[in-house]
């Protein structure tokens, strides 16, 4: 069977669904091989509040891709697949921050609604223009689909986007690099994409000089020369010089080996010349994955990052998942010669139950060497059996010779199966027959069956302070949305050869000594935010997701309590007799007198920053009568700083 241009991407979205792998697994890791406890300090890790990204609506949001600024560490951008088409089917959106991640803007395109996409990755220019890139199915004057790859420019940190520039079409899975480096080619532009018909499959890279506004190639990078399946990883990145660094994965194409198979193989090639030509590949390591069609469909695709100019200048690391064990673990290596020979294998986290499950790993590395590693992990899942999921961190400052042990990101646990992710979208596609015939299809997918890992990948970049801002596909509500926190790694204090410890690394802010504190009234400091709200009229329970922005000039400090002090519509008790019932309040009560505590959710050093936002804490309340509802009248005390 051929492929037409539009099942170009349609093939690749319809992977995990067709059990054909199209990612990276490692050989077993011996005793030997595991992460030996650090003898010094740990370093500390401090985690902000989790904030939602997607406002957009109560559909699912899959496979991210999230970048900084590099001239302004408040500017974030996101993107992410949805299921926002009016007509049914699937389009990317992006999603900009110039706050810190605390508020978004989100933005639709022409091309994405019309006629629907995928594969969105985002980037900033050496001078802070965003950029943002996505396959797209488009017609040609003849009706025919054909799948698009499209680059967009931003010059306002991601606000809005300027028209298209279009990369021609049969293309699949691009992965997008900017070029940060002193080096020669600095500022270019690197979008690898996978292309060609069967059986030979070849990954390619375009490169761009002017900013993001014209492009050359494809040129050639590897191929799978009609022996094997070949697609391009996670990410592509780059030495301190400029080097190009494209990792690929292989994978059985063959339709009668493929039921059979259950590894894979993650290769790297290089170019020296900005993406003119390339080495010969090389073998990093063996994934083994779970072939079985009704498997949990965690084999996500492998991470890559480069220490650019850090203590370990031009070390590679990558990591993936395997299912060596039985379970999806995390396996991690490193090279020391800029690809040439890789580290043994090894798991990261190990100290879990067998049942337990770790996927989507991400990694990202600061300007001072830091390694930061976030993951989906399932230890948390009530009955043990891997339909619930957190995001957690872990860090090495030591070249990934040990990580530290993991911190949860996410403060509550998401539900993969969840109401809003088994809501089905309808999809047409077409395919050309062997007889020549071009048959149209018609798919059915959720997000939880297409993406049941929350896509193929996830998302963490890291900001010239050293900040790392994952971005994951969260479904604590049961649908997949966008979240984010901002996390930050404080290396311990270095010690002389006497050991007596020199002076400390300078500490975030949040993280230094607060002053004596005293509980006060927080009236005209704080105001209450709301998220998306829901509503189900067969149960009358109203969820009200909430967080409290500080709109004072100074520090408030936890613990912070909002109570219920009344209810009652204007200034007296109209409606009081359609109170709703409260049936989560921290100290139990219904009514009034019922309390919130927002301590836990704002962040782990307990700072709600001046114009920041806190996590979420959901109100849950039985309505009486959805059309007679009083108002909540609440006060609300916090910690601030006793003033002598």
């Amino acid at each position: 069977m051929t492929r037409s241009p539009r099942t170009s991407i349609i093939v690749f979205l319809l992977t995990v669904v067709a059990g054909c792998p199209l990612i990276f697994a490692p050989p077993a890791a011996s005793a030997a091989d595991a992460t030996a406890p650090s003898s010094q300090e740990a370093p500390k890790i401090t985690v902000g509040p989790n904030m939602l990204v997607s406002r957009d609506g109560d559909f699912s949001h899959a496979e991210l891709g999230v970048a900084v600024n590099p001239r302004n560490p408040k500017n974030i951008i996101g993107a992410a697949i949805t299921a926002s088409r009016g007509e049914g089917g699937y389009a990317c959106k992006t999603y900009a921050s110039t706050d810190g991640g605390g508020s978004w803007v989100d933005s639709s395109f022409r091309e994405q609604l019309e006629f629907g996409g995928g594969d969105p990755q985002v980037a900033f220019g050496l001078h802070g223009t965003a950029y943002f890139t996505a396959l797209a199915f488009v017609k040609d004057q003849s009706g025919n689909a054909k799948g698009g790859l499209f680059f967009y420019r931003s010059e306002d940190g991601g606000k809005t986007w300027q028209k298209p520039t279009d990369l021609s079409y049969n293309y699949d899975h691009e992965v997008m690099t900017v070029d940060h480096t002193f080096g020669k080619f600095s500022g270019r532009v690197y979008i690898s994409v996978l292309y060609g018909k069967y059986p030979e499959y070849t990954v390619g890279v375009f490169r761009s000089d002017d900013d993001g506004r014209t492009f050359t190639g494809p040129v050639d990078a590897a191929s799978g020369k009609s022996v094997i399946g070949i697609n391009t990883a996670k990410n592509i990145v780059l030495f301190s010089n400029g080097t190009l660094v494209l990792p690929y994965v292989d994978f059985e194409f063959d339709e009668a080996k493929a039921k059979n198979a259950h590894s894979s193989n993650l290769w790297i090639v290089t170019s020296s010349d900005g993406g003119v030509t390339f080495t010969q590949p090389v073998k990093v390591g063996t994934q083994e994955f779970n072939n079985d069609p009704k498997g949990p469909g965690f084999q996500t695709m492998p991470a890559m990052a480069v220490d650019s100019d850090g203590a370990f200048k031009d070390r590679l690391y990558t990591v993936w998942t395997d299912y060596r064990g039985g379970s999806y673990r995390l396996v991690f290596s490193y090279s020391k010669d800029r690809g040439k020979t890789w580290s043994a294998s090894r798991p990261i986290v190990d100290d879990v139950l067998a049942s337990v499950s770790q996927y989507q790993p991400e990694l990202a590395v600061s300007k001072d060497g830091v390694v930061g590693l976030t993951w989906f992990d399932t230890r948390n899942s009530a009955n043990h059996d891997n339909k619930e999921y957190d995001e957690y961190f872990a860090a090495s400052v030591d070249g990934g010779q040990t990580f530290t042990v993991p911190v949860r990101v996410s403060d509550a646990t998401s539900l993969r199966m969840g109401k809003g992710n088994l809501a089905m979208q309808g999809s047409l596609f077409d395919i050309d027959m062997p007889s020549g015939v071009e048959e149209t299809r018609v798919s059915f997918i959720s997000g939880a069956s297409r993406w049941p890992a929350g896509g193929d990948y996830m998302g963490m970049a890291v900001d010239d302070h050293g900040m790392f801002h994952p971005l994951w596909a969260d479904a604590r509500t049961g649908t997949f949305q966008l979240q984010t926190a901002a996390v930050t790694v404080v290396k311990p204090s270095p010690q002389d050869k006497n050991g007596v410890k020199k002076a400390a690394l300078t500490e975030p802010a949040a993280s230094k000594p607060a002053p004596a504190k005293v509980q006060t009234s927080l009236s005209k400091k704080v105001e209450v935010v709301f998220d998306p709200t829901s509503y189900d009229p067969a149960t009358g329970i109203l969820d009200a997701p909430t967080r409290l922005r500080n709109i004072s000039s100074g520090r408030i400090y936890g613990p912070i309590m909002l109570e219920v002090t009344k209810f009652g519509s204007g200034m007296g008790d109209l409606l009081k007799e359609y109170a709703p019932t409260i049936l989560n309040a921290t100290n139990h009560k219904d009514g009034d007198g019922a309390t919130f505590d927002y301590s836990p959710v704002l962040g782990t050093e307990q700072v709600l920053e001046p114009g920041a936002l806190s996590g979420q804490v959901v109100w849950h309340l039985k309505v009486q009568n959805p059309l007679l509802i009083p108002d909540i009248h609440v006060a609300l005390t916090g910690m601030l700083p006793q003033v002598k």
